[in-house]
């Protein structure tokens, strides 16, 4: 005895020709939708969804729809579009079986997860032309040839729909245990364990793994293990292999070391110590200031005006996206500021460094120390301090102490006071230089955000002894900085007036890297200390 009876009460065609033209209404009973030709949108409850070709949607009784056609499609949009009845089993006595007419919703409400099938598509093509036919629900083998086909009908689509529920149900049991490992790959993980987790033996755990992964279950947690040491050993203060074996899962260094040199072909040590093919994202001017020229750097780096004439053959291999161009030059490290680097430490081992998070100097010693440069740093370190405090004593007997300075940015549209996580120069002004920024900026340009943005009208509040303008070019910046900068509120600031603005190139000084702060201080200390007079101020 079946549990569920489908009873079909009537099919319709609907062929949309029009844009203004809508089909539709409120659905007293199940109803199924499904698309033959063309493009359009489905509202159902007011919800909308993109239907084409073979779309196949489902809506429960008490359903608003309204179907309409894809106004930029020059093909008409064509729809058939089923009523049925469902009845549950309900009770069974002596002399009878009852069964109740169902109203709840069937499934999700709206378009299928599945496309409809060609033979889905000739069987309700079918079932129309047969209800089309006169007098046929008089007739009992014409009923019986509209139930059968009917029937046919769900059973192709439930079971597509059944089909991508269990192919999904496969994927999301993978995923998870993909997703386990990859969090708890330090901790004993075995099999039997992972199999229990996702449902599944062991023996068809092990099938559905390998038919996810292309690997092994042993053989991808080797590897997960085995990149995190690597990761640990370029970034990690303290490279004692006993510690990092333990946070890796490994018993001790001694192990960790024989299956690192299985694995990649050479010890820890090794690896450590050996040149490394580099893929430069981020961080260009601390890795050549460290003696190391990379394999490939993103386009923005090669272009930037910082490393102009210093890159020599670097590979220019497009952003972080670009997978496939950096994954065919097999480097053996990559370096970027992007907080999510899962895509990338699948190609090589990632130093990721959120950029602006710390202190130029604290990179440079951090990426030393992962690069076995740990001594260039301190050097490079040592010696930029010693051009500081030379230049401040130059720019203190020209200028005084306690003078306030801040850098202000035109837009196409806006003006802001930059804070100084974004460079424009500001570390040096306010470290170096040992500038204050005026009272009311303060919290802006030294705490947490972009800065302040400004209007002319509010400049006067805001401006400081000594200002730095830097234009961005792209989308009018010039032309908005001329309009402020003749008007009565620019020329009324005591900077103005005094001589005491510095205009500065914006493609140098946006970079906050060693090689940028080299350059930005020695024109700075020029600007400060050799002051030409413009028609706005210095330059």
């Amino acid at each position: 005895m079946e549990e569920t009876h489908y009873s079909l009460l009537g099919v319709r065609y609907m062929k949309l020709g029009h844009t203004e033209e809508a089909a539709g209404g409120f659905m007293k009973t199940h109803t199924m939708l499904m698309v033959s030709k063309g493009s359009g949108d489905l509202y159902l409850n007011g919800v909308r969804h993109r239907v084409k070709a073979r779309s196949i949607c489902y809506c429960p009784p008490g359903t608003m729809a309204d179907i309409r056609r894809t106004p930029i499609s020059s093909v008409p949009l064509e729809v058939y579009e089923l009523q049925y009845d469902v009845w549950e089993f309900e009770e069974r006595t002596t002399s009878r079986v009852v069964y109740d007419k169902r109203i709840s919703a069937l499934m999700d409400v709206g378009k299928l997860p599945v496309a409809a099938t060609p033979e889905a598509l000739a069987l309700v093509q079918e079932l129309y032309q047969y209800k089309q036919v006169p007098g046929v629900s008089g007739r009992v083998a014409a009923n019986l040839r509209i139930d059968a086909i009917f029937k046919q009908l769900l059973s192709t689509v439930l079971q597509s729909t059944e089909d991508e529920e269990r192919e999904e149900d496969w994927l999301e049991r993978m995923r998870l245990a993909v997703d386990y490992m990859e969090k708890h790959f330090a901790e004993s993980i075995t099999r039997k364990h992972m199999a229990k987790r996702v449902g599944l033996t062991p023996e068809h755990f092990s099938v559905s793994f390998k038919r996810a992964t292309g690997s092994g279950f042993a053989e991808y947690l080797t590897r997960i293990r085995l990149e995190k040491a690597r990761e640990e050993l370029l970034s990690g203060d303290d490279r004692n292999l006993d510690r990092i074996a333990r946070e890796v899962g490994y018993q001790d260094g001694l192990y960790l070391s024989r299956k690192f040199k299985q694995h990649f072909g050479h010890s820890p040590r090794d690896y450590i110590q050996r040149p490394k093919r580099i893929v430069a994202l981020q961080y260009l001017g601390h890795l050549l200031v460290l003696g190391l020229t990379p394999a490939a750097a993103s386009t923005n780096l090669l272009r930037a005006r910082p490393y102009s004439g210093k890159l020599g053959n670097v590979a220019d291999i497009g952003d972080a996206r670009s997978l496939q161009a950096i994954s065919s030059l097999q480097p053996d490290l990559i370096i970027t500021s992007e907080p999510n680097n899962e895509p990338l430490s699948q190609l090589a081992p990632t130093i990721s460094l959120p950029w602006g998070r710390e202190d130029t100097f604290d990179e440079l010693l951090r990426l030393g120390r992962a690069l076995n440069r740990e001594l260039e740093a301190k050097n490079w370190i040592d010696g930029f301090r010693a051009k500081e405090e030379q230049a401040a004593v130059q720019v203190a007997e020209r200028i005084g102490s306690r003078a306030t300075a801040a850098v202000f940015e035109f837009w196409a549209d806006r003006l802001w006071a930059v804070n100084i996580t974004y460079g424009r120069g500001l570390r040096i002004l306010y470290q170096t230089f040992s500038f204050r920024p005026p009272e009311p900026l303060a919290e802006h340009v030294l705490g947490d955000g972009i800065g302040l943005e400004l209007t002319p009208d509010m400049l006067a509040a805001y401006a400081a002894d000594y200002m730095f303008v830097t234009i961005w070019e792209a989308g009018g910046g010039a032309a908005y900085a001329e309009r402020v900068m003749n008007g009565k509120e620019w020329r009324s600031l005591p900077a103005v007036r005094n001589g005491n603005v510095f205009f500065l190139d914006l493609e140098l000084f946006k970079y906050n890297d060693p090689l940028a702060l080299e350059q930005q201080l020695s024109i700075l200390t020029k600007l400060l200390t050799n002051v030409h007079r413009t028609a706005y101020g210095t330059q």
